[in-house]
């Protein structure tokens, strides 16, 4: 089963997601920081993430896609 790791920046709208695919969305308020979306059964707690767990999901895709 092929992971796809999708990167959502402000202001984009992601399509062609399927069920089991990561979304990571992204803020520019670095107070915000980053969100794991609860979709697809991501290897880590869905919620806020720190780059050291992006990089792991990043590890973990077989493809990363940036909207």
């Amino acid at each position: 089963m092929r992971r796809i790791l999708h990167l959502v920046r402000p202001d984009a709208v992601p399509a062609l997601l399927a069920d089991r695919d990561w979304v990571v969305y992204l803020s520019p308020d670095p107070a915000l920081g980053m969100q794991l979306a609860p979709r697809g059964e991501p290897p880590i707690a869905p919620g806020p993430i720190d780059h050291d767990q992006l990089v792991s999901l990043s590890f973990a895709a077989d493809l990363i896609v940036t909207w």
